[in-house]
């Protein structure tokens, strides 16, 4: 069959890698493709489906991406811009049918003619799915024209669905092509199911630039079968290595709540202080609780050890004291038990108001009047225990007006250092257009704040109100009449603000107008734009974006991902440009009011420390593991988290307590990144060390795996080595020497060859394990080896890239494997953080003793959960550890004897329980 299709251009570098690996891709009959935005995956999927060369349904999320698949088709792969191959109705196919999501539904359910929504509906609607479920309060405009769309097909009508199946079988349709998958609502997905299963298509090509990663176990699952695993990603550092995407950093502004907002919280925060500090004073809770504590048995302590922690740390915390036969179970004192921070609060309410414990059964009367008293408090919601996180805390942070004050700030520093180079984007989650007082974090008050100054040109466009400066008004109509939509536009000047427009359209134009708009900003008429992350956080596109604000409050994966890409795109028309990120984060520091000191614990009962509130620090935390970028510190790596931008001293303050935080230190962070933000050069020369490789060195690649922090024991080949290679050549040499003094030269040198010989294998290991970098290796591999001999990983183990690298710096160990799929790599590193985190409760426990006496240690590991499912499976890992680093004990903790083991290995893993994991997922360009 002759092709239909073929591409006028040329391939970027990444594009032919995919393209040259297709047909290993095609084996099993599903290509999933990961692009980071800009790698021109529009492009890409049609040249797969051209190389296929067969009937092809594309389905995309919206109306604005339809369009876009279908003028790339025309653009770049028609040959014949006469040829009528193209339809954008299910109902009458062509060599290519593009539809989206909701027009599929429409159709099964019988809707000739659906509304469908709009782009910036339907990003609201997503975002709705995903945003916290405390934030109830989301856009009316939205919520109606989302009720009026899908009220017209609620139910899939299966005569129906048949019948536009029997019509795309007729068209020989063989590939399903999915855009952005992740998207998929509920009823859409009940849509996509029924296609696939009665279609059976040869094919399916799938697309995103934002995978599900942060989704529930079973989303993942219901996307990874429809789409397949992921066969290749082009990442962001290869992106802008390549030219194709801007150097960009990420800045925190850090804000200071306002005084009404802090004593309101404050009020809040006192309720349910004085609710813990009734729990340390209440002496019948007490006395329970120590009873509770001092009856119970050792194994069922350390089967959830954090609940008896929390207990035990309640006791210590009420003056009370701890139960002798606890401590001897953890073997601590009453000195190592953590004091009764939020967490072990969390914990302690959580076991004694929430959950089933026949112990406590007689205790109902008690309990049920603490559990009242914490649902006056606010501490009980939805069933669930919260504190200085509670959903009513997050409401008043979420709309800060301290934020307010941030964008303002921002918008000065940017505006003072680029003038009119600026091209600003300011997203919200809210419009807030009857809010008139800027008492709420929104378009609207942003717009407010705004609008006085001189230096910029202001305009907010979102889904319900366009304004725009009313000196623009002459050039819109022309670029309207340019356009051909005079009739459909109107222009007024807005009530509240003669110098500005409020923009409407007629007829379905709106789409235009956003068009129309984009189009000034381009051109600088326009230098600042505030909207929602609904309209405009994907699907547009404003190449010359440099300063992009997120007031947003999203934190997952997929869409902050969506949002940060509208800024890192590259302008053609300006190739030095470089792009700040700017997030938000809200601060509270509790010890401003006398008030609350004095309700709080005593001293002795509580130590009072100054106490530092980052609100928005978890999901920054979230999000920024999403992001790679350069590194402020050294070796200044190209990696993702969010301790890649703030001191060492502050990342222990906050998650280690580690020290105290004042506002000073939010005035020296935000000064900080301001002094960073306005040297653009500077990130440039980052992005350049960063992706620069040395001389013969391999291409740099993205490589994500285990960091971790660990204090590797050399499992002992290193003290121990020493020990026998001393006590095997004493003895060989005085074999040695007595055949001397006998005269027998000779035979001399048959005890330093019986040495060489013996010491062979233990020098081989010893070279294998002589540092920590070593032994992460060795693990690492023995793990890899494990998984493969199990069939779980299906990559030949030859292709496979292992690398282990130790930071100088801070002594942290990386080790990632490449040349694998994501999903194996993933399995991987699952298993290597199982392997050495504290050890919780696994079906196997790894035990190595140092077998000299002199070094004597003994190391507990929890076994993989995956590779603890058999016991063939561990005699495999035990095999493959003797051959690559020593001997080991691998026990059942099922049996009496493992449980007892297992008993002491979580003693050896107490201290660890105050402490954060020692590993994290990391993602590094080297």
């Amino acid at each position: 069959m002759e092709r239909m299709l073929n591409f006028n251009g040329k391939w970027r570098d990444y594009q032919k890698r995919i393209l040259d690996n297709l047909n290993y891709h095609l084996a099993d009959n599903k290509i999933h493709v990961v692009a980071a935005p800009g790698a021109g995956k529009t492009t890409l999927g049609i040249e797969i489906i051209a190389r296929l060369n067969k009937p092809t349904i594309i389905l995309a999320p919206t109306i604005t991406i339809r369009n876009q698949w279908k003028q790339r088709i025309i653009d770049a792969f028609l040959e014949d811009k006469t040829k009528d191959i193209i339809s954008l109705n299910i109902r009458e196919p062509k060599f290519i049918t593009i539809i989206t999501y909701q027009s599929l539904l429409a159709a099964f359910c019988g809707n000739d003619k659906p509304v469908e929504l709009q782009d910036e509906d339907l990003t609201e609607i997503n975002w709705q799915e995903d945003a916290a479920n405390d934030y109830k309060n989301q856009d009316e405009e939205f919520l109606e024209e989302e009720e009026n769309a899908e009220n017209k097909f609620k139910r899939l009508n299966k005569a129906k669905a048949d019948e536009v199946i029997s019509i795309i079988k007729r068209a020989r349709i063989d590939i399903l092509c999915f855009d952005e998958a992740h998207h998929l609502r509920k009823e859409w997905w009940k849509a996509l199911n029924y296609l696939m299963d009665n279609l059976q298509p040869k094919q399916t090509l799938s697309l995103t630039a934002t995978p599900p990663y942060d989704a529930d176990v079973s989303e993942w699952e219901r996307y990874s079968e429809l789409c397949g695993e992921i066969d290749e990603i082009i990442s962001i550092p290869e992106l802008v290595q390549n030219g194709d995407l801007c150097p960009h950093q990420d800045f925190i502004h850090f804000s200071l709540l306002r005084k009404t907002e802090s004593e309101e919280i404050n009020k809040n925060i006192l309720r349910i202080r004085n609710f813990i500090k009734s729990t340390l004073e209440n002496k019948n809770l007490i006395k329970l609780m120590y009873s509770f504590l001092e009856q119970e048995d050792v194994e069922a302590m350390l089967e959830e050890p954090k609940i008896y922690v929390a207990v035990a740390s309640f006791l210590k915390a009420s003056g009370k004291g701890v139960p002798e036969n606890f401590m001897q179970a953890f073997d601590v004192t009453e000195k190592d038990i953590p004091k009764f921070t939020e967490e072990y609060q969390k914990q302690f309410l959580s076991f004694i108001l929430l959950k089933d414990n026949q112990k406590l059964e007689k205790h109902k009367e008690l309990l049920d009047e603490i559990y009242n008293s914490a649902k006056v408090a606010g501490v009980i919601y939805n069933k669930s225990v919260y504190l200085n996180d509670s959903p009513k805390i997050k409401r008043q942070i979420a709309n800060s007006l301290g934020k307010l004050d941030s964008i303002k700030e921002i918008v000065d520093l940017e505006a003072n250092s680029l003038k009119n180079k600026l091209r600003m984007v300011i997203l919200a989650d809210y419009i807030k257009y009857d809010v008139t007082d800027c008492s709420v974090l929104g378009v609207i008050p942003i717009w407010q704040t705004l609008k006085e100054r001189k230096d910029i040109s202001l305009c907010v466009l979102t889904g319900s109100i366009i304004l725009l400066p009313a000196e623009l008004k002459n050039e819109l109509n022309i670029r309207a009449n340019e356009m051909g939509l005079t009739e459909y536009i109107v222009s007024n000047p807005f009530e509240r603000d003669t110098d500005y427009l409020r923009v409407t359209a007629k007829g379905a134009k709106r789409s235009i107008i956003v068009e129309l708009i984009t189009q000034m900003f381009n051109d600088g008429l326009i230098t600042v734009m505030v909207g929602t992350q609904a309209l405009l956080g994907e699907g547009w596109d404003a190449p010359c974006i440099n300063s992009l604000i997120l007031s947003s409050t999203v934190s997952s994966y997929m869409l902050s991902n969506q949002m940060r890409g509208r800024a890192i795109r590259i302008d053609k028309k300006c190739p030095d440009k470089i792009s700040n990120i700017w997030h938000l984060a809200s601060v509270k520091i509790l010890t401003v009011m006398e008030e609350l000191k004095q309700q709080l614990p005593s001293k002795s009962e509580q130590e009072q420390e100054p106490e530092i509130q980052i609100f928005d620090y978890l999901q920054l935390y979230q999000r920024f593991k999403g992001y790679e970028a350069p590194s402020y510190k050294q070796p200044y790596y190209i990696e993702n988290g969010i301790e890649r931008i703030l001191p060492d001293d502050f990342i222990r303050k906050i998650n280690y307590n580690m020290g105290l935080l004042t506002e000073r230190n939010f005035i020296a962070l935000n000064a900080g990144m301001k002094e960073r933000a306005v040297n653009r050069k500077a990130t440039r020369d980052l992005w350049k060390a960063g992706l620069t490789r040395d001389y013969n060195a391999p291409q740099k690649e993205l490589r994500t795996g285990v960091s971790t922090t660990a204090k590797m024991k050399n499992f002992y080949y290193r003290s121990g080595y020493y020990y026998i290679l001393f006590t095997w050549l004493t003895l060989f040499s005085a074999i040695a020497m007595f055949f001397v003094q006998a005269g027998t030269f000779y035979l001399a040198l048959i005890p330093f060859i019986a040495f060489i010989v013996v010491m062979i294998k233990p020098t081989y290991k010893h070279l294998r394990c002589s540092s920590p970098e070593k032994i992460m290796r060795q693990i690492g591999i023995v793990i890899l080896e494990t998984l493969y001999s199990m069939g779980e990983i299906k990559t030949n183990l030859k292709r496979i890239n292992v690398q282990c690298k130790q930071n100088i710096i801070d002594g942290s160990i990386f080790f990632s494997v490449t040349n694998i799929s994501p999903e194996e790599n993933n399995l991987i590193i699952k298993s290597i953080m199982e392997f050495l985190d504290p050890i919780q409760n696994p079906r196997y426990i790894f035990i190595r003793r140092d077998k000299i006496k002199k070094h004597q240690t003994t190391d507990y590991h929890a076994l993989p959960s995956i590779i603890g499912q058999k016991k063939e499976y561990t005699d495999v890992f035990k095999g493959l550890w003797n051959r690559y680093i020593g001997d080991c004990d691998i026990v059942y903790t099922r049996s009496v004897e493992g449980r007892k083991l297992l008993l002491k290995a979580r003693k050896e893993a107490f201290s660890e329980l105050v402490q954060n994991s020692k590993t994290k997922k990391l993602s590094r360009f080297e």
